[in-house]
């Protein structure tokens, strides 16, 4: 008997849906908000930066319009481990480094559609999205050993590329986030404060 492309779609739909998520892509459940926000920011190696024009330039018609840039980010030593921290790792002539070396209010947008574990368009509630705003600044010299350990552990490409640019580790730090909007579900955003997101435990999948 042929089968109907609709239907066809339907079993390819049923088979994704029961293919479980890797152990290091458990998600908590959605009703614990801080937790899946801290899972999301964990287990994404990159999220989109958001500063605002110090120039005009391409990609900047006007100072003050919004740049959207990918940063590769770490929050910790790999996947074991997560501090809740967003670090990255730019050079000088990097366009979103000379935004914030004027104005370091930034967002970072995370989707969990980039992790291959939600099964529907990024824009579905139920797929988790994270914005996280606050200021994005150098990190001080006491915990950049720290730091380049955290974005080498998640990215090792990055060792080698301070030997061409002057690359510098910068975060997000606890004093610099402002502000989240989160959604994993239908209905409004939801922001939480600082200390209820760091205390959130990424691998309590209960």
């Amino acid at each position: 008997m042929r089968m109907t492309l609709e239907k066809v779609v339907l079993v390819f739909l049923a088979v994704a849906e029961a293919v479980p998520a890797p152990a290091a892509r458990q998600r908590p459940v959605w009703t614990e908000k801080a937790k899946v926000a801290r899972w999301l920011v964990h287990n994404s190696d990159y999220s989109i930066a958001s500063s605002s024009c110090s120039v005009v330039r391409p990609g900047c018609a006007f100072v003050g319009q919004p740049f959207g840039n990918v940063m590769s980010v770490s929050d910790g030593l790999g996947l074991g481990h997560s501090t809740g921290i967003v670090y990255t790792y730019l050079p000088d002539l990097d366009a979103s480094t000379q935004d914030i070396l004027t104005d370091p209010r930034i967002t970072l947008t995370f989707s969990e559609k980039a992790l291959g574990t939600c099964n529907s368009t990024a824009e579905n509630p139920p797929c988790a999205r994270l914005t996280i705003a606050g200021n994005l600044t150098q990190v001080p010299e006491a915990h950049t050993e720290e730091a380049l350990r955290f974005l080498f552990s998640r990215h090792p490409e990055m060792s080698y590329w301070s030997s061409v640019h002057a690359f510098k580790p910068y975060w997000m730090s606890r004093e610099e986030i402002i502000t989240f909007f989160f959604i994993d579900f239908y209905g409004s955003a939801v922001d939480f404060n600082v200390s209820d997101y760091l205390a959130a435990n990424p691998f309590d999948f209960l």
